[in-house]
């Protein structure tokens, strides 16, 4: 009888954690669609739509903000990263890690922000400021030169306040 519980319990997280991937899948794929025109001068326009733009991005920003700040900012004040630190090797890879997530979770609050309406496009530049930021920390980790991750917290900082100034709050996640 235990052993029935047991296996029965692990099958329904199983099917649990299939559903929940399957949910994920097909609200990453959906409502997204653009559309590229010729203007009368000759440019071509491209327009998108993003269904539930917002929430994405808040989505998106909130998880770079969270993982930058819990496995890159912290650890760098707390001294993590320097030289016969214990655990060094282990913070850098984390660091590393939560650089390229920060940096991809931005490219897609980006591209969330750019197809939404007048709100969220004018976080285009302080958006752009922490990519940018965020890179430099990416490719500095693996040299050692860490000068750049305060540069970065505040580029991201710029980017939170920014986006409050709008009414939209970015938080960690």
């Amino acid at each position: 009888m235990i052993g029935n519980v047991t296996r029965e319990t692990r099958l329904g997280s199983a099917a649990a954690l299939l559903v929940a991937v399957a949910v994920l899948v097909v609200l990453a794929g959906c409502g997204k669609s653009t559309t590229t025109t010729t203007n009368a001068s000759g440019q071509v326009v491209t327009t998108c739509h993003i269904t539930f733009a917002k929430t994405k991005f808040l989505l998106h920003a909130g998880l770079a903000a969270g993982a930058f700040h819990r496995y890159i900012y912290k650890p760098y004040r707390a001294g993590a990263f320097k030289q016969g630190a214990p655990g060094r090797k282990k913070a850098l890879i984390k660091a590393g890690t939560s650089a390229l997530l920060a940096y991809h979770e931005l490219k897609v609050a980006a591209e969330d922000a750019r197809c939404d309406g007048a709100v969220l496009k004018k976080l285009g530049t302080p958006l752009a400021d922490v990519l940018q930021a965020i890179s430099s920390v990416k490719g500095a980790l693996g040299t050692g030169n860490l000068a750049g991750i305060a540069g970065a917290s505040a580029a991201l900082d710029r980017l939170v306040a920014k986006a409050g100034q709008n009414g939209v709050q970015i938080k960690d996640r």
